[in-house]
């Protein structure tokens, strides 16, 4: 119940970013209040829209998939943009009891969210430069 009215509350910068030349649209999720609602609760988002979680510093960032509504693939990546870690097609839990965690093999300092399947069709592999003047 708390993260529905936190979801319904919650406001989103937008920001155009290019991923191996394609433009998406992600929302920012830069805040606690934004990261703890992340993609919640929504139906779906387009095949070029994500979403970007900027972190304060370096850490081993989980993510989980609690209320979720479509699968995803989430890319972390270090200060520099690196891809350190992907998961392909994680599927939405709606229960905290059978909703586990995802954490990055090494340190990130952002996390981004992508429909299911679009880490694979962009080719994107761990140790590639993805994103630049985050």
């Amino acid at each position: 119940m708390f993260t529905w009215l936190l979801y319904k509350i919650t406001k989103f910068e937008k920001k155009q970013i290019r991923i191996k030349g394609r433009k998406f649209s992600v929302l920012i999720a830069d805040t606690l209040a934004r990261g703890a609602v992340g993609l919640m609760y929504r139906p779906k988002i387009k095949e070029n829209e994500g979403m970007l979680f900027i972190f304060p510093f370096n850490h081993r960032w989980r993510i989980w998939m609690l209320n979720m509504r479509f699968p995803l693939d989430v890319i972390w990546l270090d200060a520099d943009g690196r891809v350190v870690h992907i998961e392909n097609n994680l599927q939405p839990c709606s229960s905290f009891l059978s909703c586990r965690p995802y954490a990055p093999k090494s340190k990130a300092k952002y996390v981004l969210e992508l429909n299911s399947g679009c880490a694979k069709k962009l080719g994107i592999k761990e140790k590639e430069r993805i994103l630049a003047g985050l």
